[in-house]
């Protein structure tokens, strides 16, 4: 099972599952507007682009794990906002718990995220992975949650080869912005 939290309007959970016909695609997500229009596109007749392995949900980090418990083996964090990047992000203990109660052991982890001047996250909190001291802190973080990860800053034409809308948007925004990804597996 792939999950994707904070899955948006659903773009990389839909590629996701139309790529992997085999795997169960998740997509969740703390706001119910934005799944609509994916569960209605996913529930479809398969000749009008209906997928059976995805399913789109409410679930918040605040409620996490909830049912999904232990049972993903692929989680996907991109490009969140709100309390979701400042659990990846800065990095929080509980949402990073929250998140690691997801996954089964040796469940892949791809976590991106990026924030500019203007977002209303603390940049002074997050001053990039311009030094080692910046990637050592998010590792030690992720690892006392349960996760083993690298860190590395990427670049805007890294984030815009993501399959999701907001990435695109991000990536050619004529906002300064900085990008971050974590990746690994869980312990």
């Amino acid at each position: 099972m792939h999950l994707d939290f904070g899955t948006g309007d659903g773009a990389f959970a839909l590629r996701r599952a139309r790529s992997e016909p085999s795997t169960l695609v998740i997509g969740v997500d703390a706001s119910a507007e934005g799944l609509r229009e994916p569960s209605r596109k996913a529930a479809g007749k398969p000749a009008r682009g209906g997928l059976a392995n995805v399913l789109f949900g409410l679930l918040p980090l605040e409620r996490a794990p909830g049912e999904l418990v232990g049972l993903v083996d692929a989680l996907t964090v991109l490009l969140p906002w709100g309390s979701l990047l400042r659990a990846v992000a800065l990095p929080e203990a509980e949402g990073l718990a929250r998140l690691r109660g997801l996954c089964k052991p040796g469940a892949s982890l791809q976590v991106v995220f990026g924030y500019g001047p203007g977002d209303p996250l603390a940049v002074q909190a997050l001053p990039g992975l311009q030094g080692e001291v910046r990637a050592a802190g998010l590792v030690q973080a992720y690892a006392a949650a349960g996760f083993e990860v690298t860190a590395r800053s990427v670049g805007r034409e890294e984030v815009g080869e993501l399959p999701t809308t907001w990435a695109k948007k991000l990536a050619y925004s004529n906002n300064e912005r900085e990008f971050v990804a974590l990746t690994g597996v869980t312990r």
